[in-house]
């Protein structure tokens, strides 16, 4: 570009677009090549020079609020006219300055001006400098532009090339200061005063080339992958805040869990300083290590690990990273929790200076990168029959509480939330719910407002992080929050992943809402289709919830839930087996031999510390209630080979008993063992001897905790006494809520005489349905031990499941009618449903 001036042949049109180049040379505004282009005829007397040259100062000294304005200045499209009508004429380096000055001035050309310049690049691109490769990705990243294969690999060719370069000869002097990442210099100060022009990339070249190729979700070759990884790794401690944030966010976008990131993580802490990151840098380097991070956690990878399956033979691949990294750049944790606490820290202390976006994404970062897991756990409420549910997290003692280092956000969020869009909303509430962080007042008053004023704007994983948030925290607003998200998401359900559905259903289970029977059957239709790909621990969580909301699958939907579990090559651990055997416990659905032979075969080689202690005694009171379910018509036949692999399962969970103390367990989880061991001794008096030491350092806290149960003072529904009043009427004497067998069980009345009767009054909580039969009507009440009948649907004025659904009792109902049998007592159940038939007939005689 600099001519040729002292060559005294050089031609009056040569000077003249010489002296075009040295007015916009002199350009430092938009305005002032605007004047030059309008000059010289609108660009028509420009050559292919003159046109670079103008984008160039055009990407320079654009501002920000200039851009996107040209798309309408006829000087500037007649710029671009010029500008596609001399592509072929271009040099790599004009090619490289023109795509890069469109990112810049956020202009898209449209397809035309696209294929002539892909055309040229892809000609010229092995002639590219680095600056020039940097250049052209960065453009076409700025741009979201996804250039055609063939361009990106030969642009990836050439950025191999200077990567190997770059790799042998190293990069710039630390004491020198790079220009702006995103302002090329120009041609005529490439080098900087005592330096010497690497053959490679420098540091900014290098990430910003990086960076670009990821800009769209796609991830570079693993040749160049290795190459940057290795040459990143020794110019490490020169990057500048801004390339160690692109360096981050490039990964975290792949999720590509790579040693490299732990070394981040580092220089920017402890060298960089964070003090010197500008706040959309900290949001954007804290987002990639947290991607990196959760994929890290969901792929199993230990950093220490990584060595086996780096390529250590190539010199210039992988293995030279893994040499290179500082030491003590290993472990499991990507991010140390010393680190984090500085993150943390610096957050807090900026958190005005954040916008909106930056801060909710800073806040999901840290509480993705802290170590506290999210669990779905169940706890006992024994009410008499030792099968009701409800839900807590897995610190159940720690209760949301204030988090001193994140109220500076809280303030500052409160400040800009009408500025929070609906991913700002969700990702800021999930983090506060993560850290166990309860918002004050004022900013779940302006939330929730702005929730519900945005909510129809919410996407699926929107969604599903709110609920999870107002569930988890148990924020008062869930109870005008979760029947608002019940109705927007009920007609999107196929936007949604299996993690965001089951986020909904814990949510749901977490404030004890009911979403309905047909919400429920919407649940299952889309869960469906997503079943054969499902990790063991979303199956255990979606029959998990289904069971906590008392709704049972399908046949057709829980046939592939347990096709899954038989077949899923992921292996199913303590917690998540106990899980799954309480949901068909619960709902006394009889699991078949191979999904108890898949389950018995997984804990064979079971651990004691797989179990969270509250679910092994859960997982055992299963397995009892499960062996000991009774034959019936609609249950298929236990034969011996399912009755040996139900015993077999019992058999591992009571193995694992010896682990827990009596004090590990909750009072709930103790009642439960308590019923499972009675359970026991009813199905198999040899089984119980055989297993019996296995509980005995248990049995007196488990039976002292079971017998405080039920001795604590009873409460009698409107049901209930409705009932005893009837049994008045008809002159029966009985005694409420008497315990029987020593203590261990009592009844809601026991019919005095030599008979031996007890009426059990059971209400909707002791009874599961089919969501999908809701609207079914005509179909017989299952009875198990008298009791039940027939039913209308317009007798059911307020059914909880809706009318005509079918009823059945859940599996704690039937132990505890199977116990009272055992021990000599005709049991006569009356379900809800019956009493709500019996009392519409007016003569009485129903009831």
């Amino acid at each position: 570009g600099r001519g040729r001036e002292g060559d005294p042949n050089l031609s009056a049109e040569i000077s003249k677009r010489i002296g075009v180049n040295r007015d916009l040379a002199k350009a430092s505004k938009i305005d002032d090549v605007r004047f030059v282009v309008q000059k010289n005829g609108n660009a028509e007397a420009f050559n292919a020079v003159n046109v670079a040259t103008a984008y160039s100062r055009l990407g320079r000294h654009v501002r920000d609020w200039e851009r996107g304005t040209l798309d309408g200045a006829e000087w500037y499209l007649a710029l671009e006219r010029r500008a596609r009508a001399l592509t072929p004429e271009m040099s790599a380096w004009a090619a490289s300055s023109v795509t890069w000055a469109l990112g810049r001035t956020g202009r898209d050309p449209g397809a035309a001006f696209w294929a002539e310049l892909e055309a040229k690049l892809c000609t010229v691109a092995d002639e590219l400098e680095p600056q020039g490769v940097a250049n052209v990705l960065w453009g076409l990243a700025a741009l979201e532009h996804r250039s055609s294969p063939r361009l990106r690999d030969a642009l990836e060719a050439a950025a191999v090339k200077h990567c190997r370069f770059a790799s042998k000869e190293g990069g710039r002097d630390g004491s020198k200061r790079a220009p702006p990442v995103r302002a090329p210099p120009r041609r005529d100060d490439r080098r900087r005063p005592n330096e010497v022009q690497s053959p490679g990339f420098k540091p900014y070249e290098l990430t910003m080339m990086f960076w670009a190729l990821t800009r769209l979700g796609d991830e570079p070759g693993m040749e160049l992958r290795g190459l940057f990884e290795a040459q990143c790794g020794r110019q490490l401690h020169l990057l500048k805040p801004q390339e160690l944030s692109m360096v981050a966010s490039a990964y975290g976008r792949v999720e590509r869990v790579a040693p490299l990131l732990a070394a981040v993580a580092e220089e920017s802490v402890m060298r960089a300083g964070l003090n010197n990151f500008k706040p959309n840098e900290i949001a954007n380097l804290m987002w990639g290590l947290a991607k990196v991070h959760a994929r890290q956690l969901s792929d199993g990878v230990n950093f220490g690990d990584l060595d086996d399956r780096l390529a250590l033979d190539d010199p210039e691949g992988f293995g030279a990273l893994t040499r290179l990294l500082a030491p003590g750049v290993s472990g499991k944790a990507l991010v140390r929790q010393d680190l984090l606490d500085v993150f943390v820290d610096e957050f807090s202390a900026r958190a005005h200076e954040f916008t909106s976006g930056d801060m909710a994404l800073s806040a999901w970062a840290i509480a993705t990168l802290t170590a506290k897991p999210t669990r779905y756990e169940t706890r006992f409420e024994l009410d008499g029959d030792g099968s009701s549910a409800t839900v807590e997290v897995a610190q159940a003692n720690e209760l949301p509480s204030k988090v001193a280092a994140l109220e500076p956000i809280e303030s500052a969020a409160v400040v800009r939330v009408k500025d929070f869009s609906p991913l700002d909303f969700a990702n800021l509430l999930w983090a506060f719910a993560k850290l166990n962080h309860t918002p004050g007042d004022r900013f779940q008053a302006e939330f929730e407002e702005a929730v519900i004023e945005k909510i129809s704007k919410f996407d699926a994983q929107v969604l599903a992080n709110t609920v999870y948030a107002y569930a988890a925290l148990q924020l008062p607003g869930a109870r005008n929050v979760l029947p608002l998200i019940g109705l927007h998401f009920k007609d999107r359900l196929h936007e949604f992943k299996p993690r965001e559905l089951l986020m909904v259903l814990w949510a749901f289970t977490r404030c004890s809402y009911d979403p309905g029977a047909d919400a429920m059957a919407r649940f299952e239709r889309a869960m469906r289709p997503m079943t054969d790909n499902l990790a063991p621990d979303e199956v255990t969580q979606y029959l998990w919830a289904s069971a906590v909301l008392k709704y049972r699958p399908t046949e057709g939907a829980l046939r592939g839930f347990q096709t899954r579990i038989v077949d899923c090559p992921s292996r199913f651990s303590g917690t998540p087996i106990a899980l799954t055997l309480w949901a068909y416990a619960t709902l006394n659905l009889p699991p078949p031999f191979a999904v108890m032979d898949r389950f018995g075969d997984e804990l064979e080689l079971s651990r004691a510390d797989e179990f969270y202690p509250q679910d092994l005694s859960l997982g055992f009171w299963s397995a009892a209630v499960i062996t000991t379910q009774p034959k019936a018509d609609d249950v298929p036949m236990v034969n011996a080979l399912d009755t040996g692999a139900r015993e077999r399962v019992l058999r591992q969970m009571a193995k694992h008993l010896g682990s827990l103390g009596a004090t590990s367990v909750s009072p709930e989880g103790l009642s439960a063992i308590y019923m499972a061991i009675l359970a026991v001794e009813m199905h198999s008096p040899s089984l119980f001897a055989e297993l019996k030491s296995n509980w005995g350092h248990l049995a007196a806290a488990a039976e002292s905790s079971w017998r405080a149960t039920k001795g604590k003072g009873p409460t009698v529904s409107n049901l209930q006494k409705a009932v005893g009043k009837t049994l008045d009427e008809l002159g029966v004497e009985y005694e409420s809520e008497k315990l029987v067998r020593g203590g261990l069980i009592r009844p809601d009345f026991v019919v005095k005489g030599k008979a031996k009767i007890v009426v059990e009054v059971d209400g909707p909580y002791h009874f599961s349905v089919e969501p999908s039969a809701a609207s079914d009507a005509g179909e017989e009440l299952e009875d198990w031990f008298g009791g039940g009948g027939g039913e209308t649907p317009d007798a059911l004025e307020k059914d909880r499941f809706g009318f005509g659904s079918v009823l059945r009792p859940l599996g704690g109902t039937i132990l505890r009618n199977q116990l009272l049998s055992s021990w000599g007592w005709n049991v006569v159940t009356v379900s809800y449903r019956d009493w709500v038939k019996a009392d519409n007939d007016t003569s009485g005689g129903a009831k």
